[in-house]
């Protein structure tokens, strides 16, 4: 390894621990005076992850039609944290609730320690596997996206774990490259250039395989929890989902660093935000194909698709960055990017690196130029 590359990793390690211990300070005082499952705010602790808590208890209790029951759910929600605690629903699809209902066995606080660690766990594997040495596997898993990640109880370290698995360069791995592609499906705003990258690459089976996982994954649910869950799915949690993204207004809209909820940020009219990010994703997705024709490195191809996920997927929120976190780790591995302009290509990994905290003061401060600061990365790249 390169010393000026490792002593950059280095630095990136200390800036992720300076990073966790002022997040921990500023969070002090409210996890002192957690009172049942709640914060002082009246807000949850593990923030998403009740939903998935309260997702699993239905699903064993039977009651598979309130799970996307917008107001049944939520309702369900306030009755055991005795409080109104905002706008929740489960989002995901459902063959998502083969997977959530193991943790409804066990009581809130010890499901959600056993989802962190899930989720660190798949984060670790997949940058191993993908071929992060130590340092990098180290910074990742300490990065500002899976702190956030942690504290929101959210499944961004499990996506890019997942991710990280179906983009794994190494021999022999296609029924984990596609049973990670098949689970994706669930989060598809994370792994939905996958098929793209595989074409290029004439992987023409892992497709295929992926497709019939994810045909089965889709079967089986049925077969369990009944067409009505889709239905429920497709006319209430969806639209209500729509509806929040381009018209609801809080804390949310300060996570998000897409262009999408940068323009309604600024225009205040969601049409015109969702035609314009359309726009700039198809232009990025242009890149991306053309640099895609010019290359057969499979390392350098994974950086160009991770951070082109990030630029073109308008629902996504800080927490999910530990995505852009990997590609950003593998340009600054580039000697020959790093050499030409050493001081501006390490300025704008660690800006992306810090992004997830950046983007909250950007947007509150009506200044949402995050995607701005992802988009040399993706030339970079």
């Amino acid at each position: 390894m390169d010393e000026r590359q490792r002593t950059f990793k280095i630095v990136l390690i200390g800036l992720c621990i300076a990073h966790f211990l002022a997040f921990y300070a500023s969070r002090y005082a409210e996890t002192a005076g957690i009172t049942g499952l709640l914060y002082p705010n009246g807000t949850p602790v593990g923030g998403d992850f009740i939903n998935l808590w309260a997702a699993g208890r239905l699903v064993l209790s039977g009651a598979f039609s309130d799970i996307y029951d917008v107001d049944r759910f939520m309702a369900y929600e306030r009755g055991f944290t005795g409080a109104a605690i905002g706008v929740r629903l489960w989002a995901y699809p459902p063959h998502s609730l083969l997977f959530a209902w193991p943790l409804g066995l066990f009581g809130f606080y010890a499901a959600l320690a056993l989802w962190s660690v899930a989720g660190l766990a798949v984060l670790h594997v997949g940058a191993r596997r993908f071929g992060f040495d130590r340092l990098e596997t180290a910074a990742i898993l300490m990065s500002p996206a899976t702190v956030l990640n942690l504290y929101s109880g959210q499944s961004g370290s499990l996506a890019t774990g997942l991710l990280l698995v179906a983009l794994s360069p190494r021999k022999g791995g296609g029924a984990l490259s596609a049973g990670a592609a098949a689970l994706l499906t669930i989060k598809p705003q994370a792994g939905f250039l996958l098929p793209l990258l595989w074409a290029f690459q004439r992987r023409w089976l892992l497709i295929i395989c992926t497709a019939l996982a994810a045909i089965a994954l889709t079967a089986i649910a049925t077969a369990f929890f009944g067409l009505d869950v889709w239905r429920g799915y497709l006319s209430d949690t969806l639209p209500a989902l729509s509806h929040l993204e381009r018209e609801g207004s809080g804390p949310f809209t300060t996570m998000i660093p897409s262009l999408f909820m940068a323009l309604r940020i600024v225009t205040d009219d969601a049409d015109l935000a969702s035609a314009g990010h359309l726009a700039f994703a198809l232009s990025v997705a242009l890149v991306l194909v053309l640099r895609l024709r010019q290359t057969d490195d499979p390392v350098r191809q994974s950086s160009l698709l991770l951070i082109a996920t990030v630029l073109m997927t308008p629902y996504i929120h800080n927490y999910d960055l530990a995505i852009l976190a990997c590609g950003t780790l593998l340009v600054a591995r580039r000697a020959d990017v790093t050499a030409a302009s050493p001081l501006l290509v390490r300025t704008l990994v660690v800006t992306a690196w810090l992004l997830p905290q950046l983007v909250v003061t950007f947007n509150v401060l009506g200044l949402p130029v995050s995607p701005l600061l992802v988009l040399p990365l993706l030339f970079l790249a």
